[in-house]
């Protein structure tokens, strides 16, 4: 038995990867106009307080984020009530090397669907373009996706661009019956087909969404 105050050593295994597929935070991110810029303010100094403290003012829609229903659907839950299982667990990449800007993925293009976590991966944000290029005529997903999804029994959805949708179709389909949404995704190119997710929000209550840390466990 181990003293009190020991250290322990942790086994780390060379089985698997972590892979992040989040966007940094910061001022000079890309951000939709329709959202505005993170700030940034520290308000503890080391030198005078002891410690350093920062005051953060951010977009429940910045960067890496979930939607959850109530973004779109009135009386759907926030974000602090969606279950994690959700959000943690299998997940099947599904890839499109050649979709043109403003081109809807389709049912017709999907594969079947064998987990209940999906993303797509449409090489948007690989690498991140200019944000008036990033946020204009960005591949999406058609309600007919979102209707094939939901009869597979799939529990969220995440994409490697700014938005599933351009005039909310898409988002009320899913959001609808409770599957959540992930948008501006990124390394999604670097996943395999299936891999593990962990896409964890703020449990910020009565919120309509959340930035996320999103990671891929790859085996």
């Amino acid at each position: 038995m181990e003293e009190p105050g020991a250290v322990v050593q942790w086994a780390e295994t060379a089985d698997y990867q972590l892979i992040d597929l989040t966007m940094p935070i910061s001022a000079q991110m890309l951000v939709n106009p329709c959202h505005f810029v993170p700030e940034v303010s520290q308000y503890g100094e080391r030198a005078t307080d002891g410690w350093v403290a920062s005051r953060l003012v951010i977009s429940s829609h910045m960067g890496t984020h979930l939607d959850a229903p109530s973004h779109f659907i009135e009386g759907g839950c926030t974000v602090d009530e969606v279950p994690l299982e959700r959000l943690i667990g299998k997940a099947q990449v599904i890839r499109f090397d050649h979709l043109a800007q403003h081109e809807a993925i389709s049912a017709e293009q999907l594969p079947p669907i064998v987990a209940p976590r999906v993303l797509f991966c449409t090489k948007w944000s690989d690498p991140p373009l200019e944000p008036d290029e990033y946020f204009k005529e960005y591949p999406f997903i058609d309600v007919s996706v979102a209707r094939t999804l939901l009869a597979s029994g799939v529990l969220s959805v995440g994409i490697d661009g700014p938005s599933v949708d351009y005039d909310g179709a898409t988002h009320v389909e899913l959001l609808g019956h409770g599957v959540v949404v992930i948008e501006n995704l990124v390394n999604l190119s670097r996943l395999p087909e299936l891999c593990d997710i962990s896409i964890l929000p703020m449990p910020f209550v009565r919120v309509d969404g959340s930035p996320v840390r999103a990671v891929a466990t790859v085996k």
